[in-house]
């Protein structure tokens, strides 16, 4: 099988010649031009060859006037109007085309932050206790949010093979920001199946951010993937791929992995493999430090192509 249709099989459940397998870094790229972006990722790409690409997005979202801080309910109406200049979509749409037009036959996931996770990107934390006091805000502010982000998803139907969509607020730790069942069905799950919805023409990955998830808050979720944290939350691996409704994408603990011999990496590998049947998208359960030795990544891309131990 080449790339392609490694990771398309793959994302349906069906069987494959080996788990397609990749992984990924915050290159620090926020002020890059997308050039430079796209061309950091080529080489990512190339050094380990992966069977599959996850672009990172680190532009934020404009503000009126700049605002990067959001102290008053106003405040959080500085974001998402349809009338602002979108240079950051500008940006990321240049960096997905030079990728795609360097590695064509390779799948290209964008990265796309949930519209409730963009606003605290770009304002700040302080969004959260506003949106708590002012729910009516809330719902302007992120569904102003999810229009923008599902045209950006819809225009980048050409340069794409599918999102990586980072979930946040359906864990009980503090990246879930403390919101409640109520507040996250309300303001949060209905506009990331906004934007979800947009991809429905490529592969959908959902990435449930946290070590203390609650994973039925998000069972319903248009994608065909799911990413999380495994070795540091519920469900396993293997309950994922037991019940269908998701295609797990994992197999390496990405805590503390920075300091891991390539030994422990092939072990921790070839146990999410075996728990699986196989049925897996390999990858780190979140990104991977950014300083990760070379042979970390050289070890996960072999550990996912070699063949089962006898008796596996």
């Amino acid at each position: 099988m080449d790339k392609m249709q490694r990771f398309m099989a793959a994302a349906r459940g069906e069987r494959v010649d080996a788990p397609p397998v990749g992984s990924w870094i915050h290159f620090g790229s926020a002020l890059w031009e997308p050039e430079l972006s796209a061309d950091v990722h080529l080489r990512f790409l190339r050094a380990y060859d992966w069977d599959y690409l996850k672009v990172m997005d680190d532009y934020r979202f404009p503000t009126e006037g700049g605002l990067r801080e959001a102290a008053t309910v106003d405040d959080l109406r500085a974001i998402g109007g349809a009338h602002l200049p979108y240079d950051n979509f500008d940006r990321q749409m240049e960096v997905l085309r030079r990728i795609k037009r360097g590695a064509p036959d390779v799948p290209t996931l964008d990265t796309v932050f949930s519209p409730f996770q963009t606003v605290i990107r770009a304002l700040g934390d302080g969004v959260v206790p506003l949106f708590k006091a002012h729910p009516e805000a809330a719902h302007e502010v992120i569904g102003r949010v999810a229009d923008r982000l599902a045209d950006f998803v819809r225009a980048s139907a050409g340069v794409t093979d599918g999102i990586f969509f980072a979930v946040n607020g359906a864990c009980a730790d503090a990246d879930g920001w403390g919101l409640d069942a109520a507040q996250f069905a309300d303001w949060v799950a209905p506009y990331d199946k906004r934007v979800l919805e947009a991809a429905g023409d490529r592969v959908r990955v959902i990435h449930v951010h946290g070590y203390d998830l609650i994973p039925e808050w998000v069972d319903d979720y248009p994608a065909e993937v799911m990413s999380w944290s495994h070795n540091q939350s519920r469900p396993t691996l293997g309950e994922v791929a037991r019940a269908g409704r998701y295609v797990p994408m994992g197999g390496l603990n990405e805590v503390g992995t920075l300091y891991w011999a390539p030994s422990k990496v092939r072990a921790n590998v070839l146990a999410s493999r075996r728990e699986t049947g196989d049925r897996l998208i390999v990858a780190p359960g979140c990104t991977l430090h950014s300083d990760t030795p070379p042979a970390i990544f050289h070890a996960l891309a072999a550990a996912a192509r070699m063949p089962l131990p006898a008796g596996d």
